[in-house]
């Protein structure tokens, strides 16, 4: 056969914005013959942030696919599909030997999402009164989908340009190949952020990961009863948590203080004044920085000590490890080599997912179309992952000195341990503070919250030593001692924070009395 279903799908959708996937949808349900069973399954997937994507697949048997008309010849410019914003790729076969052939769009909110899923079958089509709403409130974010499923068989999705199209009216069309709308099954897969209560969900449940929220409903075209659909799902917002938290905490200080107070005052009143004394004045405190003194720390250890923070808290990828840019230049031609098929941007994402700790390693290479053992898929990626040159005796000096070393990065929990385990950190570094552990990312406040409990220091006293700026202005804006790893970084770039070149740990000196560490003994 000359064309394809796929030149079909295309041919069809460039005919007019308003029907373009009313009509591929359309087309997908009228060629399935009674003779073949076949699935058309959408799925809807809804991001945190309101967006996400609708996406129409038609799964067929061999048989069926080898009876697709040759529409090539009906002289429609294809390329004009993607002019409506859907993404309609080339027939791919199955493991089984089926056809598959799919089409896309995202939404960048909860509004666009009507729209879209209406240009699927039409306002009054197989996809009635769909809509989804967003409502923040405090600490949590509610999600609802609500719409009904109503298919009546192939005839309600005709119309004069499609019978133009076929050549002749839709109900003979349908009459003579003989389609049987009782052989095709409609599903719909729905997945929403967060958690779906026990009674948030009229679907069928199937988890994809721990966390998932995946709902299906399905009907056959011969259904004669709408089906409705409902889910409902809350996620919860860490960084008001925890900003609750700090203000109970600060409130409960706040009062045991004046209390200290007034039990002072009560207690002078009560006792005579005592007789002054000759005695030493008490030392005025040390007073520290709460800003990094703009600089480089060429002779790192030493430098840093000198800048006399308690605790050096530094990055995971860019800093411990080889690049920041990890994604983009190990994660992603990772996935590709092992025959994902997805886009670099839509890898990201999942990646993202699996750094907030919202699925696992194992879960993500699902999501991306990674076929393998996940244990060693880790492994296998891991291993790109080398230490910077120089940490390991930069680490040791730093112990050695009396400064606690700590981590915190943006990464899945299970990567950031295999990592520290492979290279024999867990010495050296302590505590870890992982975004997929604490289900929040750098720079959002939480994160770094979690870090200054850990260590038990103020921000003033922690030296946050990060790659990425944006990340270091949030830390000094809370109070934190910055520096920017940047082998190469200029100065008139660093926004103020001190620039850390490189782990360079320069022979011991004897040092002043004054200085924080022990002076060598004299031979």
């Amino acid at each position: 056969m000359a064309g394809s279903f796929g030149d079909l799908v295309l041919a069809t959708v460039a005919q007019h914005y308003a029907v373009r996937c009313r009509r591929l949808l359309l087309l997908l349900a009228v060629l399935l013959v009674s003779a073949c069973n076949a699935e058309v399954l959408t799925t809807v997937t809804v991001e945190e942030d309101g967006s996400g994507q609708v996406e129409v697949a038609l799964v067929m048997e061999p048989e069926l696919a080898a009876q697709l008309p040759d529409l090539q010849s009906a002289g429609i410019a294809l390329a004009d599909a993607r002019a409506s914003g859907w993404v309609v790729e080339p027939r791919e076969l199955t493991d089984d030997g089926s056809t598959r052939i799919r089409a896309t769009k995202e939404f960048a909110n909860p509004d666009q999402f009507s729209e879209v899923i209406n240009e699927v079958s039409g306002s009054d089509g197989l996809f009635r009164d769909f809509e989804l709403e967003r409502v923040s409130s405090f600490a949590q974010v509610s999600y609802r989908l609500t719409g009904q499923l109503a298919p009546a068989g192939f005839t309600s999705f005709g119309d004069a340009d499609l019978d133009a199209l076929l050549g002749e009216p839709l109900d003979s069309f349908v009459q003579r190949i003989g389609a049987d709308p009782a052989a095709t099954t409609v599903r719909l897969a729905l997945t929403l952020p967060g958690e779906v209560p026990p009674d948030g969900s009229n679907g069928t449940r199937l988890d994809q990961a721990s966390d998932s929220t995946t709902r299906f409903w399905r009907v056959t075209l011969a259904s004669t009863q709408p089906v409705s659909v409902r889910s409902e799902s809350t996620t919860r917002e860490i960084a008001a948590l925890v900003a609750l938290g700090v203000a109970v905490l600060t409130g409960v200080v706040a009062l045991l203080l004046a209390l200290a107070v007034v039990l002072r005052l009560v207690q002078s009143r009560q006792k005579p004044t005592p007789t002054p004394t000759n005695r030493p004045s008490a030392r005025a405190p040390r007073k520290v920085e709460t800003e990094s003194p703009p600089g480089e720390f060429d002779g790192a250890t030493e430098s840093m000590v000198a800048t006399n923070p308690t605790v050096v808290a530094l990055d995971g990828m860019g800093v411990l490890y080889g690049s920041g840019a990890d994604i983009d230049e190990f994660l992603v031609p990772f996935c590709f080599e092992k025959g994902s098929t997805l886009t670099a941007d839509e890898i990201a994402g999942r990646a993202r997912q699996l750094s907030l700790g919202r699925i696992e390693p194992s879960a993500f290479w699902h999501l991306v179309g990674v076929d393998g053992n996940p244990d060693d898929l880790d492994d296998e990626y891991l291993a790109k992952h080398a230490l910077k040159p120089g940490v390991v005796k930069f680490l040791r000096s730093l112990r050695d000195r009396g400064v606690r070393v700590a981590c915190i990065t943006n990464d899945s929990a299970l990567w950031a341990r295999k990592l520290r385990q492979r290279h024999s950190l867990d010495t050296l570094i302590d505590p870890w503070v992982v975004s997929g552990s604490v289900g929040v990312r750098k720079p959002d406040r939480p994160i770094f919250e979690v870090l200054r409990r850990l260590t038990g220091e103020a921000p003033a006293n922690i030296l946050i030593v990060d790659d990425q700026l944006h990340i270091l202005d949030a830390a000094r804006a809370l109070g934190y001692r910055t520096a920017w790893f940047a082998p190469d970084g200029e100065a008139t770039d660093a926004r103020g924070h001190a620039i850390l070149r490189s782990f360079d740990v320069p022979e011991q000196k004897p040092r002043p009395e004054s200085a924080s560490a022990p002076q060598p003994s004299s031979p």
